[in-house]
């Protein structure tokens, strides 16, 4: 699918940066966006919430995963983002919006545009396609996982905080129905002659017999309920309340983990964004210049020449911490008394 939208140009209005997103179509209506969702910092970037909005609506549904990048189908995207809020409010007001958001990011080489997808996670391996931005996207990835963990675990800390509190309302019940069974067990010995229940319920009065079919039901009633009930009701829930604490556990492992993970992330995004290739290449131009206007053999040129037992002579040389300080103070001691006879008028 062909880009919706062509050109994008910042303007300012009232004191605010906006950016114009200019359909393709010459008969469709321009989209204003803020031009702050580009904006970012050495570790964090304000598209972060847009894209961790699309990826945490979709963490269960049409995010696919292959080969290290995040892809989500356009309409999908477009259609989630549409819908999305986060503490702050909606991300954006409508599906135009949304979309124009979208094709922005992928100007802005924030995510790609492949197709009928948005690319919202580039394998971070791929080093020459990939950027500090869309690094960071991993980043806001793994904060819709935890956030989206965090929710699931209050749900069942909640869950397993009522099913304990209900443990003793379930010992209670349990306990009911044990004493109407020996009440109703009682009442029909007593219909008998002797210690038991009537043997010949038809030699009783027509009211004692009505009474008895009355008490048998009412007995194997709460029989059956007994067993319905089984032996030990509370700890079937002691159980159920241990399986959710062993998953809440594994969530909160899952969640520090991926915690981890996210810092990881923004350590990668930063270096590249601080210390891109340009600037490490600067940093040994630099070095060079260096030892070229003392006229000290340049770096490459004393790597390429110094042998692994030069090398060896010069780590020892420097390895004596102690050796070292000592030197340094002797030195520095002795050009603090050159000065000293300096001043003096001594030589």
């Amino acid at each position: 699918m062909t880009k919706k939208y062509e050109k994008f140009e910042e303007i300012e209005s009232d004191g605010k940066q906006y950016v114009i997103a200019n359909p393709v179509n010459q008969t469709a209506e321009p989209v204003r966006l803020s031009a702050h969702w580009i904006e970012g910092g050495d570790i964090d970037g304000e598209w972060e919430r847009a894209v961790r909005a699309v990826i945490k609506n979709d963490l269960l549904g049409s995010m696919e995963l292959k080969e290290g990048n995040g892809r989500i189908d356009r309409r999908q995207a477009i259609e989630t983002l549409a819908e999305a809020s986060d503490d702050d409010g909606d991300i954006v007001t409508s599906e135009q919006q949304a979309e124009a958001l979208l094709e922005y990011f992928a100007d802005e080489n924030i995510v790609e545009l492949e197709g009928n997808q948005f690319v919202m996670l580039r394998n971070p391996n791929d080093t020459e396609n990939v950027n500090g931005k869309m690094i960071l996207n991993w980043s806001a990835a793994i904060d819709a996982c935890v956030e989206q963990i965090t929710e699931t675990i209050d749900r069942i800390e909640n869950a397993k905080e009522k099913l304990e509190n209900r443990l003793d309302d379930v010992d209670q019940d349990s306990a009911q129905i044990d004493e109407n069974l020996r009440e109703t067990a009682q009442e029909l010995k007593s219909l008998g002659d002797g210690s038991g229940v009537p043997q010949d319920p038809s030699q009783l009065s027509e009211e004692e017999r009505n009474r008895f079919q009355q008490l048998k039901r009412k007995f194997i009633y709460h029989k059956k309920m007994k067993e319905v009930d089984g032996e030990n009701p509370a700890e079937t829930v002691k159980q159920g309340a241990s399986h959710l604490g062993d998953k809440i556990a594994m969530l909160k492992d899952a969640r520090t983990v991926l915690a981890n993970k996210r810092d990881q992330f923004r350590t990668i995004a930063m270096e590249k964004q601080i210390l891109p290739d340009d600037a490490m290449n600067i940093v040994n131009n630099m070095g060079e210049l260096t030892t070229q206007l003392v006229s000290v053999e340049g770096i490459d040129e004393t790597i390429e020449n110094t042998d692994t037992a030069e090398l060896a002579s010069m780590v020892d040389e420097f390895d004596d911490v102690d050796g070292l300080a000592e030197t340094t103070q002797q030195i520095a001691d002795e050009d603090t008394t050159e000065d000293k006879a300096t001043d003096l008028g001594m030589s």
